[in-house]
């Protein structure tokens, strides 16, 4: 399989300006930090827009001072006057001039909380450790919304898809829903590739299997995992051609015979040594492997198995051993 990266990202901007400055670290195969500035958008105008939203809220502050002050007199007039509660109006205490100049107050901070996270968004941060795939910006291009600033990709760790059949599956003893596997169930694989002439080995796990089987191929899509690509002497880049060996479950008592000695397929003959004849016996042939079969039921070390393959061959056939 070939190496991808387990997140990629296109960076686009939420606001528009002129670039004013680019870092080095948004070149073209350059790694970056979480956290590091990857590009500055002129922020001037964002910064007038503040000093325009403060005064804004001062203003209304003062309005709703004002409204406070009216809203206690009025209510120092009623209750030095001799009206019943029931009499007085809304209007007369001032109310709703008072419920205004408060949402007047909440608007204007609003309005300057959204300026401020505007100015926030001149500087572009790197959202994880990762590579420059693309830049597609430099210094004096006045981007926006929708426009594409660069493609990049995390190096926290990198994936291959690992193409196996089908029936190899029962030998992993992993989750066939494409849910992800527990990290102690995960099964181990070895990476195998080519790096400036000589071959170099890395060690990941297997983490999931996609939900679907090929229709066409009737093969199974493994989702290997390597942690820490770019750490070491040897970096495990995106694009790399690997070839992979997973480490299946373990199975006790195991028999190896010769391909051609299965008969129908799940049956041996074997040798009576008591008087010599032949019995078909019934085994469970757990995979072939080129021309070995493995073999996991049926079979035991005291029996003996005939090698000769006759025109005839029938159960308590008389035989000669030699």
């Amino acid at each position: 399989g070939t190496i991808i990266p387990s997140t990629e990202s296109q960076l686009y901007p939420e606001i528009r300006g002129e670039v004013i400055e680019v870092s080095h670290q948004l070149n073209e195969g350059s790694l970056f930090k979480k956290g590091d500035i990857l590009l500055k958008i002129d922020s001037r105008d964002y910064e007038l827009d503040i000093k325009t939203a403060e005064a804004q809220l001062d203003r209304a502050k003062a309005a709703l001072i004002i409204q406070q002050e009216e809203a206690n007199f009025q209510r120092i007039q009623f209750e030095a006057s001799e009206e019943s509660e029931n009499s007085v109006s809304v209007l007369r205490l001032n109310l709703p001039q008072l419920k205004e100049a408060e949402s007047n107050v909440e608007a204007a901070q609003a309005n300057l909380e959204k300026f401020k996270r505007n100015l926030e968004k001149t500087t572009i941060r790197a959202p994880y450790d990762g590579l420059v795939r693309k830049k597609n910006v430099d210094i004096g291009t006045v981007i926006g919304p929708g426009y594409l600033i660069a493609s990049i990709y995390a190096t926290d760790y990198v994936e291959v898809k690992l193409p196996i059949p089908d029936e190899d599956l029962a030998f992993l003893g992993i989750p066939l829903d494409g849910s992800q596997i527990n990290e102690s169930n995960q099964p181990e694989v070895t990476l195998i590739g080519s790096l400036g002439g000589e071959n170099i080995i890395w060690e990941g796990k297997i983490v999931r299997m996609e939900a679907e089987i090929d229709a066409k191929s009737r093969m199974a899509t493994l989702i290997g995992r390597v942690s820490n690509p770019y750490n070491g002497k040897n970096p495990l880049r995106v694009g790399q051609f690997v070839e992979a060996k997973i480490t299946g479950r373990n199975f006790d008592n195991i028999y190896k015979i010769d391909r051609e000695l299965i008969r129908n397929s799940n049956e041996i003959v074997m040798v009576n040594m008591v008087d010599s004849t032949l019995a078909f016996k019934s085994i469970s042939v757990l995979r072939y492997i080129d021309d070995i079969a493995i073999i996991d039921e049926g079979l035991s070390n005291e029996i003996l198995i005939c090698l000769t393959n006759l025109d005839v061959m029938y159960n308590g056939m008389k035989v000669q051993l030699k």
